[in-house]
């Protein structure tokens, strides 16, 4: 056997070095979600004091219902450099790749409601308008922890917005929980160590 030799015991006597990162220790939040969502597909000059037009606590709800996300990502697009009867590559723009957030339906929480309220704020189906940038794109946070909970790394990611929501059909066959899919657009997401 070859005195280099690394395996699995050489994990298990370093484990400050080799713990391993785990899938389900996340947590995926929007701090400037309002915390007064009006219900899509209201218009405000139907605000008349009718408080279930309105989601309370959003972010906060929104925050413990994902149960899944992807991971902000950029791919650099490539600008050809063509010279006599060679090529030269550099670096283009970078293109971020949409987050697609998986959320479990919690009813009293109303996170499809959530969701596509924050939808409403960039277009309103009734009005037909779509809204300034101000009013829809936030800042949100994907922070990955260690399975006791200490920031591993974070991803602030700057302008996002729903493009898309969507959920699993309904059967009367399958027992199975409702999920909500979201498709969040944003301007671009840097990663970030824990201070």
């Amino acid at each position: 056997m070859r005195a280099d030799n690394i395996g699995a015991y050489h994990l298990a006597q370093n484990p400050e070095l080799y713990e391993p990162a785990r899938t389900n220790n996340f947590e995926f939040y929007v701090p400037t979600l309002p915390d007064n969502l009006l219900y899509a597909g209201v218009l405000a000059s139907d605000q008349v004091k009718d408080e279930k037009k309105f989601i309370k606590n959003g972010g906060k709800s929104l925050r413990v219902a994902v149960l899944s996300s992807s991971v902000p990502h950029f791919a650099l697009g490539k600008i050809e450099v063509k010279r006599g009867n060679s090529t030269m590559n550099v670096a283009g723009t970078p293109e971020f790749s949409p987050l697609t957030l998986v959320c479990n339906d919690y009813i009293g929480a109303r996170i499809k409601d959530i969701l596509m309220a924050w939808q409403a704020l960039a277009y309103d189906v009734r009005t037909q308008l779509v809204q300034k940038m101000s009013n829809y794109k936030m800042e949100g946070y994907l922070i990955e922890y260690t399975p006791d909970y200490e920031e591993v790394r974070r991803w602030h990611i700057y302008g996002c917005w729903v493009s898309e929501v969507s959920e699993n059909e309904f059967n009367n066959e399958s027992n199975d929980k409702r999920t909500t899919t979201a498709t969040l657009i944003y301007d671009y997401a840097i990663p970030e160590l824990p201070d």
